[in-house]
């Protein structure tokens, strides 16, 4: 389920609104908020993945709604959709981290289906950059490991040298000889993984 807080005043829009997303999107819920002072309080104690604003409200507009999410560090997809059309307040959103600036004009089902195309892409890139992150963290996972094993072997086989130097013992280099059969079989099994695709 992908929740929406559509932040918007007027009644009757919100109210279209609501049942247009719904039908173009049976997976959407939309949660309304008709203030941006309710908009901010709903941020902080709810879970949303997008954020559709209208600019002007009553108590602040929606570059405020921006600005507010974005200085909390709330990097959260982000819609303007408004009547209010002017090349200085679609600059200032898109520069405060709004993903889309849509107006708000007579062919309502052109405008939600833009709504929703924003909504589905907001949403895929929010997916793929958290499976990103899993993928980073396992492979520093995988790279932590096997800097750990290598490092003991290395250590090992510098030890036994060090014995080698004061006492000439074919212990010492069979054991030089078993610690670099087992850095390359650990090289070897991690070539291994990451052709297999364990490690990402």
């Amino acid at each position: 389920m992908t929740r929406i807080l559509l932040v918007d005043d007027d009644a009757e829009l919100v109210d279209v609104a609501k049942i247009l997303l719904h039908q173009t999107d049976p997976d959407l819920e939309v949660v309304v908020s008709r203030s941006v002072r309710d908009a901010l309080k709903m941020v902080e104690s709810e879970s949303f993945d997008v954020v559709i604003t209208d600019y002007l409200m009553p108590d602040a507009t929606g570059l405020d709604v921006l600005e507010a999410l974005r200085s909390s560090g709330n990097n959260i997809g982000a819609v303007i959709w408004t009547g209010h059309s002017t090349e200085e307040v679609a600059i200032r959103a898109l520069n405060l981290g709004a993903d889309r600036y849509i107006l708000k004009g007579s062919d309502v089902k052109e405008q939600f289906s833009e709504i929703t195309d924003a909504i589905r892409d907001i949403v895929r890139r929010k997916q793929e950059a958290r499976q990103a992150s899993i993928e980073f963290e396992a492979a520093s996972e995988f790279i932590h490991r096997l800097s750990h094993d290598i490092t003991g072997m290395v250590h090992n086989i510098m030890g036994f040298a060090t014995l080698l130097e004061e006492e000439h013992s074919q212990r010492y280099i069979d054991g030089i000889s078993k610690q670099t059969r087992r850095i390359r079989e650990r090289m070897q099994k991690a070539v291994a993984d990451i052709d297999e695709g364990l490690i990402r």
